[in-house]
């Protein structure tokens, strides 16, 4: 009996020690994993306070998005509306240069027709006071509204609506300059000896000068190159003005609902962006490539699926405006700088065609009007000094225009060739956006291997889904809201401009600027830009298995993933859609790296071995109950 008792004490007392030990062993260990982890939060306390977000101390309640002891709830709400201002701050970087290249080149172009009508007015002017001296003063009234108006027409401004009429008709600016011309002409064509006709018999002129059409075609053929030539260039500042407006928009829809129709993507660009801090991690950890784009997809395909072909047709149509407008022939009638130029020349011609028909006009004038009626006495210091030039000046044409008021500003050839190669580069810009993005390496990893993947600094082996909308469900990283497939009404307004834009081009150049082979309506209706071209998104395991990828396309194919690759079995759906932008990390093209576990981590391994006590404690029990039966 003592022997038994005697091993039983010293059983029961191994057993006692061992639980004991192991006990104090985990106290040391947690308190050692806690005065780490405390440490690596004030390592990232700076990090936080550059972005005046404040922490007071890190022994709060964990913060439910990311769940590290550096961030409590409060500090995640201010690190979420932090992610949201850089995210929309990237897209706007993104997007700056298009922008750029929108508002610098309508800039151009305004100012050289704004620079160009200048000049042609002051050859005008000239032409008159050199060639029709006696018209010279009378005339410089009416030279000058005209060209007013020229100007007013091309004016764009924010405050009107886009792509609005203008008020003033090219038309009407024309026939008013020419009815204000005529008795002046005329005034030569009968060799009156008084400075000017009586306002009743000039009243008179003006009326019939539409049945007699002294001036022949020319002001017709005029205000029909001057209207067309001028609308397009209206027509290509306006649209350089949507597609700056589009850019815009589209970069801050993600920010100014504050978060209520978006909150699944606030969470995953907080998660993808902060959680690192939040878990204490020092280093500029950034997340993986494929881990990036299933972020940005699930945010941004909601937004700019319906955008990018109205936006690929908008860049065609614009190419093809600014491709005639540049034409030195001018076969479609729509480059402004050859019609301003020549503005002096068809007014010249016009005065040249009435005095050929000085004869024939004169007596179709008698008939309606009467004889002339000219004025008896005039103060007028402008109608007498008319009075002193000798009318056979007239007929010497516009050759003895000052040659320096013949160099024009240099056409804006070059830039306009220029915008034309960088505004090709942006054919895509929505369907890529996220792609484009996340091959920024200052936001993202160019791999998906020693990276944050959303839960420590390792791999990414999720599938990275197509970024159509119908495979947003299958987002491993953004669940798509309830509302996915109703677009949203800002989008659809933005869409419609575009492809307004698009239309109102093509009418304007008519079937002359546009070949034949063109069909700019398919690619408004296409479902997406994608080629089929992209890398597909199964790894060489999946071949291996005998899986050849055939198949209807019309649903995914769901394919177990090994157990080497994410250690979970966890699903990939493999998109076969055909529009090549699905892609996944390939685990045999990877270099094998060992993930270093976040801090966090190692606290829950470590707490979930607490129970090897109880094991012990266990074991220790059966061991004296089998000494107690077997003595």
């Amino acid at each position: 009996m003592f022997q038994f008792n005697v091993k039983s004490f010293v059983l029961i007392s191994f057993c006692f020690s061992a639980v004991a030990s192991r006990i104090v062993e985990n106290s040391r260990v947690k308190r050692t994993m806690q005065q780490d982890l405390n440490n690596s939060c004030e390592n990232v306390k700076p990090f936080f306070e550059m972005r005046n977000i404040s922490v007071e101390s890190f022994d709060r309640p964990k913060g439910t998005v990311c769940g590290g002891q550096c961030c409590s709830g409060e500090t995640e709400a201010a690190l979420k509306m932090q992610g949201q201002k850089d995210f929309s701050a990237l897209l706007r970087h993104n997007s700056r240069s298009i922008q750029g290249l929108l508002n610098s080149t309508a800039t151009t172009l305004q100012n050289h027709v704004t620079a160009l009508s200048s000049q042609s007015e002051n050859k005008t002017h000239l032409l008159f006071s050199q060639i029709y001296q006696q018209m010279s003063i009378l005339s410089k009234e009416p030279i000058s509204m005209l060209y007013k108006d020229i100007l007013q027409y091309i004016q764009v401004n924010g405050s009107q609506n886009l792509l609005s009429t203008t008020d003033v008709d090219m038309k009407t600016v024309v026939t008013r300059f020419f009815t204000e011309l005529f008795p002046l002409v005329y005034h030569q064509i009968a060799k009156a000896l008084a400075p000017d006709f009586s306002p009743d018999y000039k009243v008179c002129l003006k009326e019939i000068i539409k049945e007699i059409q002294p001036f022949g075609d020319i002001p017709r053929q005029l205000s029909q190159s001057l209207t067309k030539s001028l609308e397009a260039t209206r027509l290509l500042l306006q649209a350089f003005d949507i597609g700056i407006e589009v850019l815009n928009t589209t970069d801050t829809l993600l920010t100014e609902d504050g978060g209520k129709g978006n909150v699944e993507c606030h969470h995953a660009l907080m998660k993808m962006t902060y959680c690192p801090k939040c878990l204490g991690l020092v280093g500029k950890e950034k997340p993986c490539s494929g881990y990036c784009l299933n972020v940005l997809r699930g945010c941004l395909t909601k937004y700019v699926a319906e955008l990018d072909s109205p936006w690929n047709s908008y860049v065609e149509a614009i190419e093809r405006l600014v491709i005639a407008i540049k034409q030195h022939n001018n076969e479609v009638g729509v480059n402004v700088d050859l019609v301003i130029r020549g503005l002096d020349t068809r007014i010249s011609e016009a005065i040249m065609y009435a005095m050929e028909k000085e004869p024939e006009i004169d007596v179709r004038v008698k008939r309606a009007c009467g004889p002339a009626k000219l004025l008896e006495v005039t103060e007028d210091p402008r109608v007498l000094a008319t009075s002193t030039v000798p009318s056979n000046s007239l007929g010497n044409g516009s050759k003895r225009v000052a040659s320096n008021l013949r160099v024009f500003p240099a056409s804006p050839v070059n830039q306009l060739q220029q915008f034309l190669v960088s505004i090709a580069k942006s054919k895509g810009f929505y369907g890529n956006l996220a792609d484009n993005l996340c091959k920024d390496e200052s936001y993202a990893e160019p791999k998906d291997i020693h990276c944050w993947n959303g839960e420590r600094i390792g791999e990414y082996t999720k599938t990275v889904v197509d970024s159509g909308i119908s495979m947003q469900k299958y987002n491993p990283e953004v669940k798509p809201s309830i509302d996915l497939q109703h677009l949203d009404p800002r989008i659809a307004n933005l869409a419609d401009k575009l492809r307004h834009v698009h239309q109102m081009i093509i009418a304007a150049l008519g079937a002359a600027g546009l070949p034949e082979s063109d069909n700019f309506m398919q690619s408004d209706s296409a479902d997406g830009s994608g080629s089929g071209g992209g890398p597909d998104i199964m790894d060489d395991t999946d071949d291996a298995d005998g899986r050849s990828g055939s198949g209807s396309g019309h649903g995914p194919i769901v394919t177990p993933n090994s157990p080497s690759n994410n250690g979970g079995g966890q699903t990939r759906v493999v998109n076969y859609s055909g529009t090549g932008t699905g892609r996944k990390h390939d685990p045999q093209h990877a270099t094998p790296q060992e993930p270093v576990e976040v801090p966090t981590n190692d606290i829950k391994e470590n707490s979930a071995s607490i129970p090897y006590c109880d094991f012990t404690f266990i074991s220790c029990a059966i061991l004296l109950i089998a000494s107690v039966t077997r003595y």
